[in-house]
């Protein structure tokens, strides 16, 4: 029975039903009222009248209550998803009715003597015609709830209690969601209220953690998650330790008709460590690169190909995609042809090393803007492999931008990292040699402005932490993490690639842009965060074991060097280092001999030379940050995971 009752009534629920059926069943619901009303008056003045009357007063009445429809527009909403407002509209329709008949009834009395109907039949005839308008959407919502529940509904509170959050709650309690069941709201400052919302409890965290909680989730704005993380409120710790999952209501700017709170999405990492949106000079980005033919090599990595992607909004004339890799290039082209149809681009497989190759590139497209991302960035590998990582980091970005000089070149964008301060691996000091030589040509006169970027880790970049704890997570450990103490700056991709933009625009040249990475993050608690996330408690159900430093692997990154200061810019998030070993053209020698030994492979000579071009380049001895069991750090972090064990 039931199957058949899906075949029949589903595809009227499920898909959009025109506006002028549902306007066809309104006006019918009015004729039944009416109808109604006028048999319960006549039954009551006994008059000995049909059970249906077919008088010009009772399709005047209808005819009004139509003509309401028309003007309020109360047929053009989505019936399944009908919500107190809708309510509210049918009742205005009706109120407006009943007035309008009530003032009629008044002019025809006067003029004729009589009433189109009782004034008492007018009244009925309004409460049963808003009765029957309310019961029709109450049962269409229903029964598309009740054919489309495709899981047993989650037990779910609300965080917060101020009227945005109040609205969320409604919203969820409204729609009666088959994903959760909202149990009751979560009051944030930690006072307990005896009131209630919507008839729900309000609890404290405190109240929470006292008692078993009733719910396995928990429900946050997206205005909301932001205002504790400003606020380094350890809130939302506290949830993950009551082993509670956490989902996020997308932004009201993201919403369409297609959103539902039945598709809420469950809180990542990256949520946690994002920070205030950044705030971009569109009128000022949009003239720099507006009709420009812009190059962006290392386009298929995961900065380039976003550089790209925040690059569209603002309309170049053509972007060119240059990398070495075939099949990433093949994605992100794929990807831009059903995201971007609009966006005219180029794909080029050319490497940095290949000179010869990028002056065809030069040539052929005349770019007049370049982001430069191609590089080597794995620190271990390139210890390994050291001439690859001074052949590309070093040699690839010294052509590229040889390159953009005798091009005239606009604007070139160099994007370096944090650990090119202070370098103890090969990789930063290949950068910090770039660097060094980017500075070289900002303080020649020629047409280029010379920029370099600086920044730390990027969240959920190729071959980043999270994306290898996510796997070992999913694989049931161990999650690995070199060193109790490690801590890194972490940034989101998209919030990278705006900062990278901006500063694309700022500056005469040569200087470098530091972004602000806000606090550095301790990587074990970051390998807890990310147990937590999951529902799973660590040490407990997924073990985190201590590997010791990899080669070249710092426990601290750097944004500014020794003794290095910051100036501001116009953006609070960019700043301008002040390095005081300021580039002097006694280097110039130094970087050229650097490249002929890069050139013939020579990597001894080639290392020695990066040392007097790079003197801060000081390789650390792994073996001095062992980690052993007798480490007071491991005891710390072995008697909290006795906590964990315990809870």
């Amino acid at each position: 029975m039931k199957l058949h009752l899906l075949k029949i009534v589903q595809p009227l629920v499920k898909n959009y039903v025109p506006r002028k059926y549902i306007f066809f069943i309104d006006v019918c619901i009015a004729f039944i009222a009416a109808q109604a009303a006028f048999f319960l008056v006549n039954s009551a003045t006994g008059e000995n009248s049909p059970m249906f009357t077919f008088t010009w007063q009772l399709f005047a009445i209808v005819g009004i209550q139509a003509l309401y429809y028309m003007l309020i527009k109360s047929y053009f909403g989505l019936v399944r998803y009908s919500s107190f407002k809708d309510v509210i509209t049918q009742l205005k329709v009706t109120a407006l009715c009943v007035v309008s008949v009530l003032v009629l009834n008044q002019i025809y009395y006067l003029t004729r003597s009589e009433k189109l109907i009782l004034d008492a039949g007018v009244i009925i005839y309004g409460f049963i015609t808003f009765s029957l308008l309310f019961f029709f959407r109450v049962v269409i919502k229903r029964t598309y709830q009740s054919l489309n529940a495709t899981k047993k509904s989650s037990s779910a509170y609300i965080l917060g209690t101020n009227r945005a959050d109040i609205a969320m709650g409604e919203g969820l309690i409204s729609e009666n969601s088959d994903s959760f069941k909202i149990v009751g709201f979560v009051n944030l400052d930690d006072q307990k209220m005896l009131t209630r919302i919507h008839n729900l409890p309000i609890y404290t965290i405190a109240q929470l953690k006292e008692s078993n909680s009733i719910a396995k989730s928990i429900i946050v704005s997206d205005e909301k998650l932001q205002q504790i993380k400003d606020k380094n409120n350890s809130v939302l710790a506290e949830l993950l330790d009551l082993k509670l999952k956490i989902y996020k209501l997308p932004k009201i700017e993201n919403y369409d008709s297609t959103t539902s709170f039945s598709s809420l999405k469950e809180i990542k990492i990256e949520d946690l460590l994002q920070r205030s949106p950044i705030k971009l000079n569109n009128l000022k980005l949009s003239s720099l690169y507006k009709d420009k033919t812009i190059l962006v090599t290392g386009a298929a990595g995961s900065i380039g190909s976003e550089i790209v992607k925040q690059l569209v909004p603002f309309a170049p004339k053509k972007i060119i995609l240059l990398d070495q890799a075939e099949t990433p290039l093949h994605d992100i082209a794929l990807c831009l042809d059903k995201d971007y149809p609009q966006l005219n681009y180029e794909k080029l497989i050319a490497n940095v090393r290949n000179k010869k190759r990028l002056r065809e590139v030069f040539t052929t497209y005349q770019p007049q803007i370049v982001f430069h991302g191609a590089a080597y960035k794995h620190v271990p590998m390139m210890e390994a492999n050291p001439i690859e990582s001074l052949s590309v980091n070093f040699r690839g970005t010294r052509n590229l931008a040889e390159l953009s000089t005798e091009y005239k070149i606009e604007r070139f964008v160099f994007v370096s990292t944090d650990k090119a301060v202070n370098p103890t691996n090969i990789m930063g000091a290949t950068k910090r040699a770039a660097e060094i030589f980017i500075q070289s040509l900002a303080k020649q006169d020629n047409q280029t402005t010379f920029i370099t970027t600086r920044f730390g880790n990027v969240l959920g970049s190729n071959g980043s932490v999270i994306p290898h704890f996510k796997k070992q997570i999913q694989e049931g450990g161990p999650v690995t993490v070199t060193h109790p103490e490690i801590t890194r700056y972490f940034m989101t991709i998209d919030e990278a690639c705006q900062l990278v933009l901006e500063a694309g625009g700022m500056g005469n040249g040569g200087e470098i842009y530091v972004f602000d990475m806000g606090s550095p993050i301790k990587i074990v608690n970051l390998a807890h965060h990310m147990i937590r996330l999951t529902g799973l408690i660590p040490n407990k159900d997924i073990a985190i074991e201590f590997s010791g430093l990899r080669p070249g692997e710092k426990l601290f990154e750097e944004l500014l060097a020794d003794k290095e200061t910051t100036l501001p810019t116009h953006h609070e998030k960019i700043m301008i280092a002040q390095a005081t070993h300021t580039y002097d053209s006694s280097q110039d020698f130094q970087l050229t001999k650097l490249l002929e030994f890069v050139k013939q492979n020579n990597i001894n000579e080639s290392l020695k030379q990066l040392k007097q071009l790079v003197p801060e380049y000081q390789p650390i001895d792994v073996n001095d940050f062992k980690v052993s069991e007798s480490d007071p750090n491991i005891q710390k972090i072995a008697s909290y995971s006795e906590v964990d064990k315990k809870n």
